[in-house]
């Protein structure tokens, strides 16, 4: 019997040491005590996201797991397109965002390229020194580790799903 399970990669995007940007850090750190299913993989890489087309190509779906700097309020929950996320934040461009997006371009040109959706939160502080996440941040990882299962749970539905789930 063919399953119908999508190839699921999670990607935990971070800064550790950056107070809010180490976000990715810590839902990384509740995943790997859970019980994911078979087909999902997830995998904490620091700011070098960019340096796993291997890993990314071919998947079924990747979610990134960030801060994004939105206009929202800081501990704002986020889901994003590729295309929605920003690059340009305050005049400076967020380096390691931009690079991933030209990986998942470069992998686009193979056709194997998987559908991507960006979640995470509005960081309110990624410039002090710090392992500890502010509240307003770490109040959300609850919140965003459903977000994320619900991503998952998506990807346990039959495959010609894939393209309606797209277009949403």
């Amino acid at each position: 019997m063919e399953r119908n399970e999508k190839n699921i990669l999670i990607l935990c995007a971070d800064y550790p040491f950056k107070r809010d940007a180490g976000f990715g850090f810590h839902v990384a750190k509740v995943l790997e005590k859970m019980q994911l299913p078979e087909n999902v993989e997830f995998i904490e890489v620091g700011e070098s996201a960019s340096e796993f087309p291997h890993e990314i190509e071919g998947k079924d779906k990747l979610i990134v797991v960030d801060v994004f700097q939105t206009n929202g309020e800081p501990g704002t929950i986020v889901r994003l397109k590729p295309e929605e996320v920003p690059i340009i934040v305050n005049g400076i461009t967020d380096v390691p965002k931009l690079h991933l997006l030209d990986t998942l371009a470069q992998i686009s040109i193979s056709g194997k390229c998987p559908e991507t959706i960006f979640i995470g939160v509005v960081p309110k502080d990624i410039k002090t020194t710090s392992s500890q996440l502010t509240p307003e941040v770490e109040n959300k990882i609850p919140e965003v580790i459903d977000l994320i299962l619900k991503e998952v749970s998506q990807g346990l539905v039959a495959k010609d799903r894939k393209d309606s789930l797209s277009k949403e």
